[in-house]
């Protein structure tokens, strides 16, 4: 949230300071650099994993599985700290969001989110009906417009010429 204010809020500025003097191939450069900023920190920090009465929802930068708790066949740390959920089809799905960092080797969080998950599959549920295992693009709109709007800045720094 604080690189999508300080990056928003500088490319936000220059927008403004850009409709006052006219286009600056320089400005649009550092505007495009401020909104891939956002873009990337917004796809990284909306990494999640969650838990609902379905399944686990695995949420990471570029795509989305949604895998029913019956085709969860094992999670479980890897040697680096990840968290890694392997499907009943031989399917691995790491987590970035529980990827193996500094700060989780003195919280421990990775071991959390295994044993939550775990305690979540030992529960008795009807699992009838469940639908397969889903992979889809991932939804970061403030992402998306961002990105969007740094491809704009680009092509207008282009077209502006040197």
């Amino acid at each position: 949230m604080l690189f999508t204010a300080l990056f928003g809020g500088a490319a936000l500025v220059i927008g403004v300071v850009m409709a006052s003097d006219g286009l600056d191939r320089a400005a649009l450069e550092v505007m495009a650099a401020c909104l891939g900023v956002v873009a990337f920190c917004r796809r990284i920090t909306g990494s999640r994993i969650v838990l609902d009465r379905r399944g686990v929802t695995i949420v990471n930068p570029v795509f989305t599985y949604e895998v029913p708790y019956r085709y969860v066949a094992r999670v479980e740390n890897d040697r680096r700290g990840n968290l890694v959920v392997t499907t009943s089809q031989a399917v691995e799905i790491s987590s970035v969001g529980y990827a193996g960092s500094i700060i989780d080797n003195f919280v421990g969080s990775t071991d959390k989110a295994v044993a939550q998950i775990k305690a979540a599959l030992a529960e008795r549920r009807d699992l009838r009906g469940d639908a397969a295992p889903v992979r889809r693009w991932t939804r970061a709109w403030v992402a998306d417009v961002c990105t969007v709007g740094m491809v704009v800045c680009v092509v207008l720094a282009l077209v502006d010429g040197p």
